[in-house]
């Protein structure tokens, strides 16, 4: 029930009733002080553990961030990566988050505590101010009240009229007092239903524009949180597939399958580089007998380094290594000692000391004795039987393109292709049949019922997984796991591009079948889930094998899943095209040609989709812009100057630096170009070419023009168009490009007659002086970018500023110079001019 109003009338009666009301008042506003000081006491203690969880989640950020992932390779996949960088990402977005908690803390006090107080204060206070003076009135006016009252009948007149006068003045006090003590209350009661609770208010705003900012952080990492959940799916699946090929390889090992298919000359576990190492027992003769010590020995036999390591498993202390030289191992004759498995060595360092060792076990010490020359005969391990079964003849073409054609034909929009495996007594009665040449031709797919889609995809992974040789070859293994663990994603590309081009003509072939139908299948990912990275653990370890089975190989199959992506997603780029600096002697026959031009109009189109193919697309040359003799200059096209005879004539070239016609001492090829960098002036020298009389008189010659010299600092615009025998030429140094020039010179412009040069500089300077005066004045507007590029060819400098490097060596702060054709570069600690178009960006 609530409280009854005060009423300014009952003021003047002050009756007993009107005085429970008052009390009733009262009473409420104590329980409201007391209900604050509780608010403001409790709401202290919130904001200290606020703040007590504010740095403890500090901490736990921090030690996010400085949280470090030891990995079992030096090498680490992109995935592994972003997964290792996820925990300081986790750490900033609650740094940040407790930053804005921190915020709000120290605004709690503002706008919560402090208008709490002053509430209380000069409300509360201030009512309780009125009744003390309300209860002074009070008192006052009783008691003069019951003075007036008290006095008799016999006084004076004057006398009562100042008792009277006296008394009607505490009355109109204690009126006046009782008024404002009920209108200080009525304020009190009503203020508490907008000031008290606006405080209350605020500081709820605060409070949960805390949260609202959370939740907006939240937002902004949600698509970090999606891709990492991704990334962490696909390594668990890596993971699973290593740890199934890890149990595989250390059941061989316990039950010793592997044992005849070790060779005793790479018995090196984890450490390379010896040809033998392993726990043998020292015989060491002491004053009271003999005792045998654990030593950790290592053996080279190239140069018979022995080295011995004292050190035991129980106590873990490594002493350090003590080297010598071997001169002779003999096999100990078991009646000559008690015991077992021993061998003598003589080193060189102590001829007239004989050190006996035992070995593990009989095979231990054959295998000691083999590596060590010793007395027992060498044993040759037999060689691993591969299986006659499976061969990548014309039968098996045959049968993969019909499974292949198979499923494709089904649709590719079956949740989990190549994922979910089939029944292995059907699978490998499927294989049977689609390899026997005799019921080969009666194999049909066309029932569904008949043969599953997971019979035949599990078909085809069995197939490939049992060849005598993985479809990726054993000779370039190492090279592809090289090439996937390039920084850089478009050396992975091309290093795997020309690695893919090295393989037997059977296996390319059969790789490209296989690589198009997966990428077939990629794009069906939204309906059969099968992305490129589901695809790439799929096929990893099947397409790819080492030789020899360790635990630093089956690490290694994530990169395996890598080289399956890249091949997938550059599928066009990879087996559409010949890789660079490749013998035209060896190049593969292609069944399709990639447009390199295509992918990157696709890719401006949709970026996103192409994030993870690196493009290097370059426009190609015409043949009106680039042909000389029915030939088209690219990329690999042109013969490098150095590459044909020369012969020296003097030409006079335009020198853009001082405006004026210099003589040159030129090289001239069956092409008659300008292409070498050396600048012998001879003003005096009268001598011209007969091209350049030619161009004097205004010939009209037929010869082609280059008319798209790349803009200093841009990237050169070469394209490879067919095979060709060597790199491109290379720009001349000191000379300006002119259209109209009859040879087709890189970056150089010659002398012209008068009307030749003013008719045609105004008409041609801009579209085919791109590398001209204009380029080296825009070059030093702002500063020049520094960026890495890959030489694709050799090159031999011909001047000391000049750089010489080899074919795919990476040249650093890569950056336009004012020589037009020209960059500037450093290599090996040297900082020089390389030419444009002998390189390629990779950053």
């Amino acid at each position: 029930m609530g409280l009854q109003p005060l009423e300014f009338g009952d003021c003047l009666t002050d009756s007993p009733f009107f005085r429970e009301k008052l009390h009733e008042h009262e009473k409420e506003l104590e329980r409201t002080s007391k209900a604050i000081k509780n608010l403001i006491q409790h709401g202290n203690k919130v904001l200290e553990a606020a703040k007590q969880l504010s740095v403890a989640q500090k901490q736990f950020a921090k030690d996010l961030t400085e949280f470090n992932f030891e990995t079992i390779n030096n090498q680490q996949t992109d995935d592994e990566r972003i997964i290792a960088h996820s925990l300081q990402e986790f750490g900033k977005i609650i740094t940040a988050i407790e930053e804005e908690r921190q915020v709000m803390l120290n605004m709690a006090s503002e706008q919560f505590v402090k208008p709490l107080e002053t509430f209380r204060k000069e409300n509360i206070g201030a009512a309780k101010e009125e009744k003390k003076v309300f209860d002074k009135q009070t008192t006052k006016f009783c008691q003069s009240l019951e003075r007036y009252l008290n006095m008799k009948n016999k006084v004076n007149e004057s006398t009562l009229q100042e008792a009277d006068a006296s008394l009607e003045m505490e009355r109109r006090g204690f009126y006046q007092a009782s008024m404002k003590y009920v209108l200080k209350l009525h304020e009190v009661q009503e203020k508490k239903k907008f000031e008290f609770v606006e405080i209350l208010l605020g500081f709820m705003y605060s409070w949960l524009t805390f949260y609202h900012q959370g939740h907006e952080a939240s937002q902004d990492f949600k698509p970090f949180m999606i891709d990492c959940q991704q990334r962490l799916q696909k390594t668990r699946e890596s993971f699973e597939c290593t740890k199934e090929q890890a149990e595989q390889l250390m059941n061989k090992m316990l039950e010793g399958q592997m044992v005849s298919a070790m060779k005793p000359m790479d018995q090196s576990g984890t450490i390379k580089g010896f040809t033998r190492q392993g726990y043998l027992y020292l015989m060491e003769r002491k004053a009271l007998g003999t005792t045998w010590t654990k030593y950790y020995c290592q053996y080279k036999k190239d140069n018979k380094e022995f080295f011995m390591i004292l050190y035991n498993q129980l106590g873990g202390k490594m002493s350090p290594p003590e080297k010598m030289v071997l001169d002779q191992c003999i096999r100990r004759a078991s009646e000559s000692i008690e015991k077992r498995f021993c061998f003598d060595v003589i080193v060189k360092e102590k001829q007239n000391l004989t050190m006996t060792f035992q070995a593990l076990s009989e095979e231990d010490r054959r295998l000691w004795l083999d590596a060590m020359d010793g007395k027992e005969p060498i044993y040759n391990p037999p060689s691993i039987a591969k299986s006659e079964d499976t061969f990548l003849d014309d039968i098996g073409f045959v049968f993969i393109k019909k499974c292949l054609a198979a499923i494709e034909n089904r649709g590719l929009h079956e949740q989990g292709l190549y994922r979910v495996v089939g029944v292995n007594s059907k699978v490998q009665k499927l294989i049977n049949l689609g390899l026997d040449r005799k019921k080969a031709e009666k194999l049909s797919f066309e029932d569904p019922g008949v043969w599953e889609t997971k019979t035949i995809t599990s078909a085809v992974k069995s197939y490939l997984r049992s060849l005598p040789e993985p479809l990726m070859g054993f000779r370039y293994h190492n090279d592809f796991m090289k090439a996937a663990k390039h920084e850089s994603k478009r050396l992975r590309i091309l290093d795997i591009h020309k690695l893919v081009h090295k393989l037997p003509d059977a296996q390319f072939e059969m790789l490209e079948i296989l690589i198009g139908h997966l990428s077939r299948v990629a794009s069906e990912s939204d309906k059969n889930k099968m992305t490129v990275a589901n695809l790439g653990v799929c096929f990893g370890p099947t397409l790819m094998r080492p030789e020899e089975e360790t635990m630093a190989a089956i690490m290694d199959i994530k990169f395996c899943n890598i080289v399956v992506e890249i091949l997938i997603n550059n599928y066009d780029e990879i087996f559409g095209s010949q890789p660079e600096d490749v013998d035209p002697s060896s190049r593969k026959v292609l069944r399709k040609h990639y447009d390199p031009s295509q992918k990157t109009t696709a890719a401006k189109t949709s970026s996103a989709a192409n994030n993870s193919r690196p493009v290097n697309s370059t426009p190609v040359l015409s043949r009106e812009q680039g042909a000389i003799g029915g030939h088209i200059y690219s990329n690999s096209a042109p013969v490098h100057p150095s590459a044909k005879s020369r012969s020296t004539r003097p030409v006079q070239i335009y020198n853009a630096n001082t405006g004026g016609f210099e003589t040159h001492s030129s090289t001239s090829g069956s092409s008659d170009s300008l292409n070498t960098p050396k600048n012998n002036h001879h003003p005096r020298q009268a001598a011209t070419s007969p091209q350049l009389d030619s161009r004097r008189r205004g010939s009209n010659s037929s010869a082609p023009l280059y008319s798209n010299i790349s803009a200093i600092g841009e990237k050169p615009v070469w394209a490879r168009v067919g095979p060709s025998p060597g790199p491109p030429l290379k720009a001349n140094r000191y000379a300006l490009n002119v259209a109209g020039a009859e040879s087709p010179t890189f970056g150089s412009v010659k002398k012209r007659s008068s009307n030749d040069f003013s008719s045609s500089m105004n008409s041609s300077m801009q579209s085919s002086m791109t590398g001209s005066v204009g380029g080296l004045s825009n070059s030093s507007i702002g500063p020049k970018p520094k960026r890495l590029a890959r030489a694709l060819y050799r090159c031999k400098a011909e001047n000391p500023t000049e750089l010489s490097f080899e074919a795919n060596q990476l040249i650093h702060n890569v950056r336009p110079s004012r020589e037009p054709g020209w960059l500037e570069g450093t290599s090996c600690g040297k900082t020089g001019l390389l030419p444009e178009n002998y390189v390629e960006f990779i950053d």
